[in-house]
């Protein structure tokens, strides 16, 4: 092999392992089922309880999201959960006697990680040792930086 041909080569394979990782990726780029999973943990651990534990997650659907006016891709995943609070969660969020709750509190019954409209803003309690399903969904925006995720992580 000529010099030229080496200096070349070395020139290219420089070039590929100083871009992202994208670049590199042929098959199977977008993101997975265990990356909704993490964002489905993260969002949970922080809007309920660190010790939170998902002892079952199933995706029920993927779908590619067509935003192209928006200039990026984007895919869903709806899923299903279950978890387990050990400790509960926002235990002064207790309801008292009469039900009512202090204010930044909700009483609602609905629980979901999701970023939508039907995500309830305010404050839940779960009582300690109570199991929960979810029906949820996370969406994914591709970014220049990878797929970012709803928990602000990218992917």
């Amino acid at each position: 092999m000529s010099k030229s041909k080496i200096v070349a080569a070395a020139l290219l394979v420089a070039a590929l392992t100083a871009g992202r990782a994208e670049a590199f990726c042929l098959f199977s780029c977008e993101p997975t089922a265990d990356n909704a999973r993490s964002v489905f943990e993260n969002r949970l651990k922080k809007k309920f309880d660190a010790d939170a534990k998902v002892v079952k997650f199933d995706v029920s659907r993927f779908w590619r999201l067509d935003v192209e006016g928006a200039g990026h891709h984007a895919v869903e995943f709806y899923f299903t959960g279950s978890v387990e609070f050990p400790k509960g969660a926002n235990l002064d969020c207790k309801p008292d006697e009469a039900g009512a709750v202090k204010a930044g509190c909700s009483t609602s019954k609905y629980f979901s990680t999701t970023v939508s409209n039907q995500e309830i803003k305010d404050r839940q309690y779960i009582e300690p040792g109570a199991k929960l399903d979810f029906s949820d969904e996370t969406r994914f925006d591709q970014d220049p930086k990878g797929w970012r995720g709803q928990d602000g992580n990218f992917y």
